[in-house]
């Protein structure tokens, strides 16, 4: 069980700084084309954060509040790179912002994956639909991928990147 605490704890940690990556994300896009669409998938990383919580709670999982603060802070650290502009909200933190949501959005879905794996082993992870929560993974995977596809597009359109 120990090494299922330690993964509990490490997932618990980026979906910390998932969560706020996600709300970041919507509100810096407030009032845009993808407003919607991001704030639903930011409910839904929420949910998820929250799903994760239970599934530890059941699970007797405690421990890992310092990894997550950590994680949450290191965030945080990443929203000061260099980007192209002082401070305004910059087309190429939009892109970064995206793909590291997509990375956690992945990361998130192999972990309802391997607990949806051992769920028949462990009576504590009956009843949370784990194939439903892959599905909901995959959903906000194609949302992101698509938001991406835009925020490239306008980032590197803006610098003349995308002229020949």
């Amino acid at each position: 069980m120990k090494l299922l605490e330690i993964y509990l704890d490490d997932h618990w940690a980026g979906a910390g700084a998932g969560r706020s990556l996600a709300r970041r994300l919507a509100r810096n896009n407030a009032g845009t084309d993808w407003a919607w669409a991001l704030e639903e998938v930011m409910g839904e990383i929420e949910e998820d954060d929250r799903t994760l919580e239970t599934i530890r709670d059941r699970l007797g999982v405690t421990g890992g509040g310092v990894k997550r603060s950590l994680a949450q802070v290191g965030e945080r650290v990443a929203r000061l790179k260099l980007n192209g502009r002082l401070v305004t909200y910059s087309p190429l933190s939009k892109v970064l912002e995206v793909e590291a949501l997509i990375a956690g959005v992945s990361a998130k879905r192999l972990l309802w994956t391997a607990l949806g794996e051992i769920a028949a082993n462990n009576p504590a992870l009956a009843g949370f639909g784990f194939a439903d929560l892959e599905q909901r993974a995959d959903a906000q995977l194609a949302t992101l991928r698509r938001f991406h596809r835009d925020a490239v597009t306008e980032a590197f359109a803006e610098d003349g990147s995308l002229r020949s």
